[in-house]
């Protein structure tokens, strides 16, 4: 008997073991879902600026040549959302009014409020993406740059957002990048005529010879269509041509008005050779324009040089760049605004420097020494800059 109940209590503790065995784990915690916040990333900068202008090309009342002070302020801001692993969507605003070009904003008109308007809307649809260097993505609305640029671009300024539709791609290995980006992009509908448009192509290849060693080469096309013969675009609305050659064209409100009197196709090769030496990062640069569809000053040259990188606290940066820009060597409206005060038909010198004060603080200045109105003998234009830029 004595051993039928010991066989009996040792069932019963094997069976509580195995019952115990099998009583299932607590369940793990739910995943937190995620929030708007999660999927959006907001970034602005704020810029303060004090600049001085010496322009020989014009006179104050008495005729004689004078000092332009200003201080001046931009302002932007701008979200991006994730909307899922292949879309995302953004948009910014900046100061600046409606110039394409500048985000910039003049202080003194007696205090009055400062416009912010719509600089970004987008859509960015991802086809192939890893995080390898290969990726295939299209873009819709008024973007940032697609294109591959140099610093003090001949063909773009800094600010210059522009609308349509654009493809980005790149596809590498350590040794090797190649880059090809397309573009559609929108300048003037026009209704019942033809709208002005741009087709554009870049190709380049990325050479990574070894870590402190790369090359950069390619090629842009910029096909401007419908530009010869119309009226020139202005966002002052100006008759401003920004340097480009014009004709006469209709007497509209007893002003005639300006018309191109040129095509726009430049193409546009570019190289940078960026290397480190005694622990410092140097980029040598340059580009070299031509528009195919212009018969005399039809060329651009830019060559340049930086040193540093100002981006951890104490760093320091600074570079020399000269450019000439031909009258008729590309669009004028959408050059650099700060060079011999935008636009073509000008040439020079510009040194800057920038020093990284803190985080996300920067001090700045820049030097420009240019020659306006080339085609024609040119005049003196110097410009000088300092800026304070803070950055989230």
């Amino acid at each position: 008997m004595k051993k039928v109940m010991a066989g009996l209590m040792m069932v019963a503790g094997v069976g509580g073991i195995c019952l115990a065995a099998e009583t299932p784990a607590a369940p793990a915690p739910a995943p937190v879902a995620k929030t708007w916040v999660d999927a959006i990333t907001l970034k602005g900068d704020f810029r303060y600026r004090y600049e001085t202008i010496n322009d020989d090309s014009k006179k104050n009342a008495d005729k004689e040549t004078y000092t332009r002070e200003r201080d001046r302020i931009r302002a932007r801001l701008a979200a991006e959302a994730k909307v899922n692993d292949k879309l995302k969507a953004g948009i910014g605003f900046s100061t600046g009014q409606s110039d394409p070009i500048s985000g910039n904003q003049s202080l003194g008109d007696g205090a009055a409020k400062k416009e912010m308007r719509l600089d970004l809307g987008y859509v960015d649809y991802s086809f192939i993406g890893d995080a390898t260097a290969n990726e295939i993505h299209a873009i819709g609305g008024k973007m940032k740059n697609p294109f591959i640029t140099m610093n003090d671009d001949l063909m773009w300024d800094g600010d210059m957002n522009p609308e349509g539709l654009a493809l980005k791609s790149q596809f590498g290995s350590e040794f090797v990048t190649a880059y090809g980006n397309a573009g559609y992009m929108w300048i003037q509908e026009r209704d019942s005529k033809d709208p002005a448009q741009l087709l554009a192509g870049q190709g380049a290849l990325k050479f990574q010879f070894k870590p402190e060693v790369a090359l950069t080469v390619g090629v842009s096309y910029y096909g401007f269509q419908n530009l010869q013969g119309y009226d020139v675009i202005d966002w002052e609305g100006k008759n401003n041509a920004y340097g480009n050659s014009t004709k006469n064209g209709k007497i509209s409100g007893g002003v005639t008005n300006k018309v191109w009197a040129s095509e726009f196709t430049p193409v546009v090769y570019f190289a940078s050779l960026d290397l480190w030496i005694a622990g410092v990062p140097v980029s040598i640069f340059g580009q070299e324009l031509s528009n195919t569809d212009a018969d005399t000053l039809d060329q651009g040259h830019l060559y340049g040089v930086s040193l540093g990188k100002a981006k951890n606290i104490g760093t320091f940066e600074c570079g020399y760049s000269y450019t000439e820009l031909q009258k008729d060597a590309t669009v004028g409206m959408w050059t650099d605004s700060d060079r011999w005060g935008g636009g073509t038909d000008g040439k020079g010198h510009k040194v800057y420097a920038k020093y990284q004060v803190m985080k996300n603080l920067q001090l700045g200045a820049a030097y420009f020494k240019d020659d306006k109105g080339i085609a024609k003998g040119g005049t003196d234009y110097d410009r000088l800059q300092l800026d304070l830029v803070a950055a989230f």
